[in-house]
């Protein structure tokens, strides 16, 4: 950094705007460093809710369902996805939840775990998000029933957004009857 020859410097004064800069440099590094966690966004009994985009294989619309005799009253029926044979879910009684009736905005929200695929059912699917670990509060532990499968929530300006616990959902026994 050239100095002109004809004024004089203080070299405190330079050390001290290097240090200050330095340290306002780290405050935005911290501040833009929160974590994020990428989240489809969807709809169950009017609230809207969340899971990590890693459990996500697809959303597509509501397809024809052919229903199955004899199995749990959450399968609302089986449908054919790419070839494969997949049950579609409507967990909203496993949680507790209003059952409106389904429109042309829901959705069946493709889900993966480590040894099959279903269809959750959705009144609709508004999309993937990031959202701030910042404005995320913990569920209290050791809920029973169906804030089991709730992780916590986030406080958005639009309202809070439930973030599900998808592996919890995916390992109940009320969702592995008859799965090897």
């Amino acid at each position: 950094m050239p100095f002109p020859a004809d004024e004089p410097y203080d070299i405190h004064t330079i050390l001290d705007g290097m240090r200050d800069e330095y340290w306002q440099g780290l405050e935005q590094a911290e501040t833009g460093s929160q974590e994020l966690l990428e989240c489809l966004i969807f709809v169950l009994g009017g609230e809207r809710y969340a899971f990590e985009t890693r459990f996500a294989s697809g959303v597509i619309r509501v397809p024809r369902l052919v229903r199955v005799p004899a199995v749990q009253d959450l399968i609302l029926g089986i449908f054919n996805l790419h070839g494969e044979l997949t049950a579609a879910m409507d967990i909203r009684p496993m949680l507790g939840l209003a059952q409106p009736e389904i429109t042309k905005s829901g959705r069946i929200l493709v889900v993966k775990s480590g040894s099959f695929s279903t269809g959750i059912l959705a009144e609709a699917a508004l999309g993937i998000q990031e959202l701030s670990g910042d404005d995320f509060q913990p569920a209290v532990d050791g809920i029973e029933g169906a804030r089991r499968f709730v992780k916590g929530e986030f406080r958005e300006e639009a309202g809070p957004i439930i973030l599900m616990d998808l592996e919890a959902l995916l390992a109940s026994p009320e969702i592995l009857v008859g799965v090897p």
